[in-house]
Formats: C-alpha cells, structure tokens, sequence
C-alpha cells in the first residue's frame, strides 16, 4: 500500500519573479498525486497519508523529489523553495544525498505549525541556518505565529499569504497591512514574496508598495515543465518620458558597490527619474544616486547640484515624532538606533534660494536580498503648511541655514 501511495508522485514547479526585473529568481516545488489515483490533489494526498501512518515516509519523498526536480532545472543562481512540514523538522532536508547546495535552497517553514513551542524544532531550524539553507516563513501575516517566528526563526525571506494579496488594488485595509508588514520586514532584513498574484491591478500595487517579489497564476501556474523565460513585460513600467542613464561615476566612491548593489541601484534610479512625484534615491550613506525633476521645481535645486553631495546633511534637520532634532549619519528611516519613529517624518528642507520649506518625507528602504542589507531608499517628499500637532511651532528647534555654493 506505501508503494502504491508514494511511487506515483510527481513535481510541479511555480516560479517566483522579481517585480522590478521580471527575472525568475526560483520555484517553489508543490507535490502532486498519481493522475490515475483517488488522491490527485495535495489534500487528498497528505489525508491518505495520514490514515495510513505514512506522513513522514510522504514528506521524505515530498523533499528528495523537490530537491530532484531542483537539481535538474535550475540555473542562474536560481533558488529550490522547499516546503518543509513543521512537524517533521527532525527528518534530513536531503534524504538521498542530491548534489544541490544548501545556498540554493529556500526552506518554507508554515505558520500552521506552532514551531515556537518545541525548542527541538527551533533547534534544527538553526541548525538549517548554519549549514546555508534560506529559511523563509510561509502563510506569514494569517497565522497565530506569525511575529514569533519572525522575530525568534529570524527568516530570510517571508511569504504574504493570498488571503490578504486578493483585491490589494482596492482595499485600503489590505494596503495599510502590507505596509505594516513592510515595514516590520525591512526593519529585519526579511525579502517579501506576495503570493497568490492573479492580476495586473495587484501587481503595480504591489509593486508601488515596493514588495520586491511575488508568485501566482498570473505568472504561471504550477506546472511539470514551468514558465522559464524572464518576463520583463511585468517589471516596473517606466515614464515615457527619456530617461537619464544613471551611471556609478555619479556616485563618488563607486569601487564600495557590489555587482548585486549596483543592479540594484541603477533600477531604483531609473524608478525614481521615471516618477512624476518628488523623490530622490540615496545610497545608505546618503550618496544621492537620483534627484527628479519634480524634486527639482519644488527645491530649486538641480539634479547635478544634488547628485554631487553626500546627503542632505547641511541642507535638513530631522525630527523625531517628539519634534526633537535626529543627527544621524543616514536617514532615520533607513538605518538609525532610534525606535521611536514614525514611518514619515517631517523635514526643515532649506531650497536653492535660500528660503525655508517644511516637508513631509516618506522612505522606502531599499533591501539586498543577495546580502541581506538595507543598501539605501528612495525617498519622496511633499510640501506641508500644517504639521501636525506634535510639530508645533514650539517643539520644532530654530532651524539653521549652512549655506552652500551650488558650483562646488
């Protein structure tokens, strides 16, 4: 009876894109019953299984497939994501011995499983880490478990379960907790993959919303012989108007870039020059990379002017939620010790002609998923007349004008 439950086993392969590349970074592999059997579908599958007793010898087979199946198609530095049950933490991830490296293999681990309260399980999943596997925390947002193993597995990658995906388009409530969990992830230094993307009006938010990777059947289902081509049809859609290249020499230290850095940032410029709306893109000690045009009519400040400093630092005071003054080497809300921020902040920006402008800022780190490091944000920025109470004129420190010569 095992041999008929487990030999007819097959593989489905569903690939996981890079929203700003249109690249195939991986798949996840998805098990499927024998065609001709009464446990076609994964449920059916796992609850034979478990009416026979079967459930480990099914979750061994579930990854030396998976891991097969990985060892034959990848290429490109690709990843295997491999889901792994939480309850059979303790089994070997690659019971046949199959020539994959751990670096290339993402571990799924589910919120469904309570993993928190074995200290067993929490200590293989350390020990995964150790020997170079990805951990990647699946379900993430419609658990019980959710900010424990956040915080306690430590992943690197986190999975936004479809459930709050579906209509993300059009659900404010939806919107504002992606961008919670955005936020969360980034303070971390976890890669977000949405899944469960069925549609064109779900992806630019997403992509909007700077959730870097995603999943689902609008690229491709999960399949024997899956979606292989780049799809650079669905990466970030630029301004039609032309765009200034953006080249490393516009950053005065360029040899401190990595390859996975660079790429990173000559996309993250291109977005920013693209935008109608101000913004800039620096580097995460505060090397302008982009400064637009919008930012250019509402500063005065031309984007050679700006393109050639290091930061904003003679040209900014920052302000915590208190109205206390923020002196940090990099934006607060990209890298700064101080917890007691607000993902916007208000700036005292000093234009090109001398006068004083209040601002309202909005950061979105930007995240290395090679290196695991916030490498920079884009910022956009807006003008305000009327900051918010806890900005009263009182609480706001006298600002303070270092001049500067825009021919230097």
């Amino acid at each position: 009876m095992s041999t008929e439950l487990l030999d007819g086993l097959w593989v489905a392969a569903q690939p996981i894109v890079d929203l700003f590349t249109g690249r195939i970074i991986g798949y996840e592999t998805l098990i499927r019953g024998d065609p001709k059997s009464t446990w076609i579908s994964p449920a059916q599958l796992f609850e034979e299984s478990r009416k026979r007793g079967l459930e480990a010898e099914l979750e061994e087979k579930c990854r030396s497939l998976g891991l097969s199946w990985g060892h034959r198609h990848l290429k490109d530095k690709q990843m295997l994501f491999l889901n792994i049950h939480g309850g059979y933490t303790h089994l070997p991830i690659n019971p046949g011995g199959i020539a994959l490296d751990p670096s290339c293999i993402a571990l799924e681990i589910s919120e469904s499983h309570n993993i928190l309260e074995n200290p067993e399980h929490l200590e293989c999943i350390q020990q995964w880490r150790e020997e170079g596997y990805h951990l990647v925390l699946d379900d993430y947002g419609v658990g019980y478990a959710g900010l424990g193993l956040l915080l306690t597995v430590k992943p690197h990658i986190a999975k936004i379960d479809r459930l709050l995906i579906a209509g993300i388009d059009h659900d404010n409530m939806r919107q504002s907790m992606i961008t919670h969990f955005a936020e969360l992830a980034h303070d971390q230094g976890v890669a977000l993959v949405a899944e469960g993307v069925e549609t064109v009006n779900e992806l630019r938010m997403l992509q909007q919303m700077g959730i870097p990777l995603a999943q689902g059947f609008f690229f491709g289902q999960p399949a024997k012989e899956p979606v292989t081509s780049p799809m650079p049809h669905i990466a970030m859609i630029p301004s039609a108007k032309s765009l200034k290249s953006w080249k490393s020499s516009s950053y005065s230290e360029p040899d401190q870039f990595s390859p996975s850095d660079y790429n990173i940032f000559r996309k993250t410029a291109e977005v920013v020059l693209a935008t109608p709306f101000p913004a800039y893109a620096v580097t995460h000690t505060r090397h302008i990379l982009a400064w637009n045009q919008a930012a250019c009519a509402l500063t005065g400040w031309t984007q050679e002017q700006m393109e050639q400093r290091q930061c904003w630092k003679q040209l900014v005071q920052h302000y915590d939620l208190h109205g206390r003054p923020i002196s940090v080497p990099a934006c607060p809300l990209v890298s700064t010790p101080i917890k007691n921020r607000g993902h916007k902040q208000y700036l005292s920006l000093c234009k090109a002609d001398g006068s004083w402008l209040m601002v309202e800022v909005l950061a979105t780190p930007l995240w290395n998923p090679m290196t695991h490091k916030i490498i920079g944000a884009i910022e956009y920025f807006w003008e305000v007349t009327s900051p918010s109470a806890t900005y009263s004129d009182a609480s706001v420190p006298t600002r303070v004008w270092f001049p500067i010569n825009p021919k230097k």
